[in-house]
């Protein structure tokens, strides 16, 4: 062959051989033909949610000598190259890049949106020559949302969020894990550290509404997803996907900085249908859906007039009933500026917007009822609405009480009393029973009420045990420490340090089961315990107790449990 020839033939194959040197794996050709070694994915979807792991083992065959490799897991993220090309990037950090993956799921730079599918690949680096080896095929990972059990953990050292996933606690259409799954640091693997301070109670502002309404009003469904933490250092806005931290209190609140109008003493925010209501030292601000997703300016403050012209500050104890005079009611912590004179306060309208309008103090002294529930001279503990409609509430008063100074008592109030024409309220019978708790056990010692359904579900915490009694018609029957249907004793396992009624109401919006659950929390040692116990209404009893510990469930590495919430998407 001569030398043109030769050249020739060069010159025709140099070009295919350059075009050929990358494939759109991004390795070479050369590889592929002359393989070295060979890297095979057990699957080719992979799929988690927030702080769960995935673990992959690839199936790797190769006569290179290993300590001549090294690994490098990639995912082909949202980012793209001076040519807008998709470009592959780390999966993982350095530190844990490695034969074999274990993927923590977590919202980042390249993977940045849920239930999205992200191709990923293995990259096998030999040290000696420089070449890359590639998995024969991408495989993907989605990353999706996490729902379950959000726990509030932790002391004054710090506080940290977790979640535990399981039947009781996920929404009907998610897959349910066979058996419970816990992440115990959601918050710090997500921002590095704890929350500072001391737990106090974490709250999702979602909506049963969100759904129905979210595209009409687009705001409802990033406003409505936050997660709000409270700690003895203040309060934190959590984003509800990927845990990471947002900002403190004021962020929620369009006016910063010099022209701040809200005073930055969170005292915690509740859900209304389309209305969120944020209390701030002694104002409420409330977020229709046709606002924009801040809060924008108080709509009460100590210095509001009602129509019955008086003034309220209120605590944040907001309960709304399914029906009534009074769909929502709230408790004022002072009454024309005067902190002994306090009680229960009305709205007679489901829209917080009528508040000055429709909103009054429960002023019974004209009306045939046993005590006026709009001056009580107490706190308010604990507010719960029962299946009769009627609110339930436990009260401690103060040195102004005549009958309960100091002491703790309970009330009845019925919002769906029946109108009396001719009386300065129109309604009666809405404080209809007064009940004294003073003759049961340990009262004084109490931590923690909870009421559910029926006039036997009653019970509060104090120390190591739970104690049940009956509210019946201004009489207090059977108190007795909690057990089970079938006579036998439960044991918590530790100091109560946390106790809330689960019963698909309206701070458990997506409760998978109509029965009353009641979760109890506490801690001996170092060992947390949460307790999941499903009550028979008929007895307020125990009819299945479900234990989560170290002892029942993997990982499950909690401090003093606080607080908890279901979580939705």
């Amino acid at each position: 062959m001569n030398k043109v020839n030769v050249k020739l033939l060069l010159s025709l194959f140099i070009p295919l051989l350059m075009g050929s040197c990358y494939n759109d794996m991004g390795g070479n050709d050369f590889d592929t033909v002359l393989p070295d070694v060979s890297i095979v994915i057990p699957a080719e979807a992979y799929s988690t949610g927030i702080g769960s792991q995935i673990t992959i083992v690839p199936e790797i065959k190769t006569d290179i000598d290993t300590t001549d490799l090294k690994y490098y897991w990639e995912v082909r993220s949202d980012s793209t190259n001076e040519r807008g090309s998709k470009i592959f990037r780390s999966l993982v950090p350095d530190s844990q890049q490695g034969k074999i993956l274990h993927y923590t799921g977590k919202l980042d730079a390249n993977i940045s949106v849920l239930n999205n599918s992200y191709p990923c690949r293995l990259r096998v680096h030999q040290v000696s020559t420089g070449r890359d080896f590639y998995s024969a095929s991408t495989f993907t990972i989605t990353l999706s949302g996490i729902t379950g059990l959000m726990i509030l953990h932790g002391d004054n050292s710090g506080t940290e969020i977790g979640m535990l996933q399981d039947g009781d606690f996920t929404p009907a259409a998610m897959s349910i894990p066979a058996t419970p799954v816990v992440v115990p640091d959601l918050y710090s693997s997500s921002n590095g550290s704890k929350l500072p301070g001391a737990p106090l109670s974490i709250t999702q502002t979602v909506t049963n509404y969100i759904s129905a309404y979210g595209a009409y009003y687009p705001s409802l469904n990033e406003r409505c997803g936050k997660i709000l933490t409270l700690t003895s250092n203040g309060a934190t806005w959590i984003n509800k996907d990927g845990f990471e931290r947002l900002g403190d209190w004021n962020t929620a609140f369009y006016a910063q900085g010099s022209e701040a109008v809200n005073q930055n003493k969170p005292k915690g925010i509740f859900a209304y249908q389309l209305y969120l209501y944020a209390f701030d030292g002694t104002d409420v601000f409330i977020q229709s859906p046709l606002q924009q997703k801040y809060f924008l300016f108080a709509e009460v403050t100590d210095s509001t007039v009602y129509a019955d012209k008086n003034t309220y500050t209120f605590e944040p104890q907001f309960i709304t009933t399914t029906g009534g005079t009074y769909p929502i009611m709230m408790y004022a912590n002072s009454v024309n500026g005067d902190k002994t004179h306090k009680g229960f306060f009305g709205l007679r309208t489901g829209n917080p917007g009528y508040m000055t309008r429709y909103g009054m103090i429960l002023d019974s002294k004209n009306d045939p009822a046993v005590f006026n529930p709009g001056n009580m001279h107490a706190d308010i503990v604990k507010m719960a609405w029962d299946g009769r409609r009627h609110v339930m509430a436990v009260l401690k008063g103060d040195a102004a009480n005549v009958l309960y100074p100091d002491k703790f008592f309970a009330v009845d109030l019925n919002p769906s009393a029946t109108p009396v024409t001719g009386s300065v309220t129109a309604y009666s019978g809405i404080g209809q029973y007064l009940y004294n708790l003073s003759a049961l056990p340990n009262i004084d010692n109490a931590v923690a009420f909870e009421f559910g359904t029926t006039s036997n579900m009653c019970y509060y915490a104090a120390g190591s045990k739970v104690y049940q009694y009956n509210c019946d018609a201004g009489n207090i029957g059977s108190p007795r420490e909690l057990g089970m249907t079938d006579g036998s004793s439960w044991d918590p396992k530790g100091t109560v340090t946390m106790m809330k009624m689960l019963d698909n109401s309206q701070n458990t919006p997506t409760h998978n089961t109509k029965e009353a659950i009641l979760m109890v929390a506490a801690y001996q040692g170092s060992n947390a315990v949460l307790w999941a116990l499903h009550m028979d209404t008929m007895t307020g009893r125990i009819s299945k107790a479900v234990e989560y510990s170290a002892a029942t469930v993997p990982d499950w590495k909690f401090g003093p449990i606080k607080d908890i919430y279901i979580k939705a998407m």
